[in-house]
C-alpha cells in the first residue's frame, strides 16, 4: 500500500510518499542492505527529524551560538560538561525572568587542534546576546568569546539540520582518540529541551496509478492550497534496496516568498525538469 507520511509546521509542509509495509514479491526482489547503506539511512533520518524538530520551534532571527574558551585553554571533559549544565541553568534563570521559555538544541565539538566548544541554537529573546554573554561568564572563569549568528529558514533549515547532525571529519577524529570511548560519544550525540515540539507523523493512503503517473512524467505533484512545492527539495525516483518507488517534497507557505515564484515553479514543473 503506497502512503504518503505528512509533517506540519507553521510554515512548511514535508511529505514522504513510499510504500507502507513492501508486499511479500517485493520483499522477495529487496536487497540486502549493506553496512554503509545502513549508516547513510540512520544519519538521514537523523537530519530530517532535526530539520522537522527545528521548523516546529525556531523561526528566522533565532540564534546559532558557538561558546569557546579562551585561547590555549583545555579543559576535561567532565569539566567542560559541567560548564554546560551551568551555563543552560543561568540562560534559563535569565530567560524565566522575563517569562520567556528558553529552548535549546546543543552540539558539543572538538577543534582541529583539540579545543572544546559547544554549539547552541537558541530562541532569541530581548536582550538575549547580553544574557548569553553574562551567563557564560559567570559558568566558566575561562569562558571565551561567545560568537552569535541569526538563522534564516532557506531550504526548510536543511543546511542548518545537516551541520547539526554531521559526522565528525578525518582530521577531528584525530583528536577524538585522545578521548575515552564515552567522551567520544559526548561529542557525536545531539541534545535538545524538553520544551521543545516534537514532529508528528500524519500518514493518509495515495492512490497508486496517480504516483506512477507523476514518476514517469505525465502528471505533475499539486500543492496544497496556500502553499508551493520547493522545487529543490523534490526527490523520486525507486529504492535500490527496497526497490519500491518514493517521491519526497516540501511545501511552504506562498505568503512568505517573493512575487512570482509560483509562475517559474509552475514552468520548471512544465518543462519537466
Amino acid at each position: 500500500m503506497l502512503v504518503s507520511d505528512k509533517y506540519i509546521s507553521e510554515k512548511f509542509i514535508e511529505r514522504e510518499i513510499h510504500l507502507s509495509v513492501p508486499q511479500e514479491s517485493e520483499r522477495s526482489k529487496k536487497s540486502k542492505a549493506s553496512p554503509l547503506q545502513i549508516a547513510k539511512q540512520n544519519h538521514w533520518n537523523k537530519v530530517k527529524t532535526c530539520r522537522r524538530t527545528i521548523q516546529l520551534n525556531y523561526k528566522p532571527g533565532d540564534l546559532w551560538v558557538t561558546f569557546g574558551y579562551k585561547g590555549g585553554t583545555r579543559k576535561e571533559m567532565h569539566t567542560f560538561c559541567k560548564d554546560m549544565e551551568k551555563l543552560q541553568d543561568f540562560i534559563r534563570d535569565e530567560y524565566g525572568a522575563q517569562g520567556k521559555e528558553f529552548k535549546w538544541i546543543r552540539r558539543l565539538e572538538i577543534g582541529r587542534r583539540g579545543g572544546l566548544h559547544a554549539h547552541f541554537l537558541i530562541n532569541d529573546i530581548p536582550g538575549a546576546l547580553q544574557i548569553l554573554q553574562r551567563c557564560w561568564k559567570k559558568a566558566s572563569k575561562d569562558a571565551g568569546r561567545v560568537h552569535v549568528e541569526p538563522i534564516d529558514d532557506d531550504n526548510g533549515y536543511e543546511g542548518l539540520a545537516e551541520y547539526i547532525c554531521k559526522d565528525p571529519s578525518e582530521e577531528i577524529q584525530g583528536q577524538m582518540v585522545f578521548l575515552l570511548p564515552e567522551e567520544r560519544k559526548r561529542l557525536c550525540k545531539i541534545s535538545s529541551s524538553r520544551n521543545l515540539k516534537r514532529p508528528v507523523r500524519i500518514r493518509e493512503k495515495v492512490n497508486a496509478w496517480s504516483i506512477h503517473k507523476i514518476l514517469t512524467g505525465r502528471d505533475v505533484l499539486l500543492a496544497t492550497k496556500g502553499y508551493y512545492i520547493e522545487p529543490q527539495s523534490v526527490r523520486m525516483g525507486i529504492s535500490s534496496v527496497t526497490h519500491t518507488p518514493y517521491i519526497r517534497y516540501r511545501e511552504r507557505k506562498i505568503e512568505d516568498e517573493k512575487p512570482g515564484i509560483l509562475q517559474k515553479v509552475k514552468n520548471l514543473f512544465r518543462r519537466g525538469k
